[in-house]
C-alpha cells in the first residue's frame, strides 16, 4: 500500500482525481487493486468522491479540510485528460444561464443528466468525433448556433465578437469543412449573416 501511495503522490497529486479504470500497474491485477484501494479509504490515505473515483486528500490552511474540486472531476471524464480532448462545455454554459452542459465523445446518448459530486451536468453526444484538433471549432459553432439565446450584446456586436475570435484563433476553411456534419442550418446562417465565414483563412 505504501507503494501504491507513493506512485498516487507522484502521478496525481494531492485533492486531483484519481480515476481508477485508469490505473494500470505491473503485477498487480484490477481486483487487487481494488482492494488496495479499499483499504487505503478505510485507513484514511485516500478518500472516495465518486464511484470509481478517489483524490489523495491534504487539507489546506484556510479550509482545514481536504477537498476535491467537482469541477475537476467533470473536465477530466468528459473534456479533456493529459493527452487527449474528447469534449468542450457548450454555448449554453457559457452564457450561464442553464448551469452546466457539455459536448463529450464519451457520451452516446442525445442528452441526458448526471450528477458529479454535489454538481449536475447536462451531457450531449457530438455531431462528429471529438479531438484536440477540432475541439476549440466544434465549440465555436455551438455558440454560433445558440449566440441569439443567449448573448447579452445585439446582434452586429455578437458577430463583431465571433469574428474577432476566429480571426484569433486562426481557424482555417480546411478545419471548416471537416467539420460539416455539426454545422447546422441555424449555425450556417448566422456564419454567412454575420461574416463570419470570411474570417477563416484559405
Amino acid at each position: 500500500i505504501c507503494m501504491l501511495k507513493e506512485y498516487l503522490e507522484k502521478a496525481y497529486g494531492y485533492n486531483e482525481p484519481i480515476f481508477i479504470s485508469e490505473i494500470q500497474l505491473e503485477g498487480i491485477s484490477d481486483n487487487a487493486l481494488r482492494q488496495y484501494f479499499k483499504r487505503m479509504v478505510q485507513s484514511g490515505d485516500i478518500i472516495r468522491f465518486d464511484t470509481g473515483v478517489y483524490y489523495l486528500p491534504k487539507a489546506s490552511r484556510i479550509l482545514k479540510k481536504s477537498y476535491l474540486d467537482p469541477m475537476k472531476v467533470i473536465i477530466r471524464k468528459y473534456i479533456k485528460n493529459a493527452g487527449e480532448t474528447y469534449g468542450y462545455f457548450s454555448g449554453a454554459t457559457f452564457a450561464n444561464q442553464i448551469g452546466l452542459e457539455l459536448v463529450t465523445s464519451r457520451e452516446s446518448t442525445k442528452g441526458r443528466i448526471v450528477t458529479v459530486g454535489s454538481q449536475k451536468v447536462r451531457l450531449k453526444r457530438p455531431s462528429i468525433e471529438i479531438t484536440s484538433e477540432n475541439a476549440g471549432l466544434l465549440q465555436l459553432l455551438d455558440i454560433v448556433s445558440q449566440a441569439k439565446l443567449y448573448s447579452e450584446y445585439s446582434e452586429q456586436k455578437t458577430g463583431e465578437i465571433l469574428k474577432r475570435y476566429v480571426r484569433n484563433q486562426r481557424y482555417t476553411r480546411e478545419s471548416l469543412m471537416n467539420s460539416l456534419p455539426a454545422i447546422t442550418g441555424t449555425t450556417a446562417k448566422n456564419l454567412i449573416k454575420w461574416g463570419i465565414i470570411y474570417e477563416f483563412t484559405s
